[in-house]
């Protein structure tokens, strides 16, 4: 049975970039691997490794821009354009077997995926491995549109992101491809669940985020990754409350007092501190030197609500409003290396767009 489109066929998903401001802990030791495919499309077959608190989550901040799109329309099969990270069929792949599981015996008689009758354009994607989540949104992206293409309905946070191989640690660019807003992930219990939402909260409509991203990186991802995280010790309890603490009485409630001057302080403080727990892979609270200096740089000249995104090695600065973005990036660029480039975005309010087309 080949699988019908749904009546308004074509469209387009667009949804912005997810910063992230560090994990709250790391998994414990004794959890299973959760990489693979294997972990996350048959979750089911997975023992609950119940512990006996939250691992992992954090906060982060969902962004307008740089922006992933992406356009779904009916093919006689399965076409891919203009996919620039060569990533867009493994997660059609992983989407196609977790439905097929999912739903059983109602469409046990689906073809095989290059089968499918779609053509998925990449509009515009992000570069991949830059600390902004683009994977992620781009694999929920793609998953969220087969779901609409083919069964008329959206799934939901937690089976989004197991149909396509994400939020395996950190739930923040799930949630936030949902929600939109600064994003506090209250961490899981278990592998093989997403991380649970603690709240999304909207900036104020002035801030602004200024990005200092560095292209030809070489950002720790994939078995790096996983390396990285066996190896790493594990975050000190202390860590981990401050971190928390910073979460809940100084970053969350800046932004519902439109406090900007709070907000940025603890938004650094909370990177350096989370920052300081990569230091035996990174060398120290940021990803590189030269990150380093930066950020050093950007806080002598009174911006002070600076971090790193995840790895790295993209950089942010909070900045009040646009006059005050616009100021700094005339000083960043007079110190821009040919590598480095500076945009200005603004906060994503609200979840990944659908336009019909």
């Amino acid at each position: 049975m080949m699988p019908s489109a749904s009546s308004h066929a074509r469209f387009q998903i667009t949804t912005g970039s997810r910063l992230h401001f560090g994990l709250y802990r790391f998994a414990p030791k004794q959890w299973p691997s959760i990489e693979g495919r294997d972990a996350m499309d048959h979750p089911r077959d997975l023992p609950a490794q119940v512990a006996t608190e939250a691992w992992f989550g954090g906060v982060g901040l969902m962004i307008q821009d740089p922006t992933t799109c992406l356009e779904f329309e009916p093919h006689d099969h399965l076409v891919v354009q203009h996919d620039p990270t060569g990533r867009a069929i493994d997660f059609i792949e992983r989407w196609f077997r977790y439905v097929r599981d999912l739903h059983g015996s109602e469409i046990a008689e689906w073809p095989t995926p290059l089968q499918l009758p779609l053509r998925l354009t990449v509009r515009r994607s992000p570069p991949q491995h830059s600390g902004l989540g683009a994977g992620t949104q781009l694999a929920l992206a793609i998953g969220q549109g087969l779901s609409r293409f083919f069964l008329g309905s959206e799934l939901s946070p937690e089976d989004l992101a197991r149909s396509v191989g994400r939020g395996l640690r950190s739930a923040v660019g799930t949630h936030g491809f949902f929600r939109g807003g600064l994003i506090v992930d209250r961490g899981k219990s278990q592998a093989n669940q997403l991380g649970v939402l603690d709240g999304a909260f909207r900036l104020p409509e002035e801030w602004r985020v200024v990005l200092i991203m560095h292209r030809n990186s070489s950002a720790i991802h994939g078995a790096r990754e996983l390396h990285a995280f066996d190896v790493l010790p594990e975050i000190p309890a202390q860590t981990t409350q401050r971190l928390q603490q910073l979460s809940r009485d100084a970053i969350v409630p800046s932004v519902l007092a439109n406090d900007f001057e709070t907000f940025a302080d603890s938004v650094y403080e909370y990177g350096i501190a989370a920052g300081h727990c990569f230091s035996q892979i990174q060398g120290g609270p940021f990803a590189s030197a030269r990150a380093q200096g930066w950020v050093e740089q950007l806080r002598d000249w009174g911006f002070h609500g600076v971090g790193q995104s995840s790895w790295g090695p993209t950089l942010f600065c909070f900045a009040k409003n646009t006059e005050h973005a616009d100021h700094l990036v005339a000083k960043i660029e007079t110190s821009l290396q040919a590598t480095e480039s500076v945009i200005v975005t603004q906060p994503q309010v609200g979840p990944a767009r659908i336009q019909l087309l």
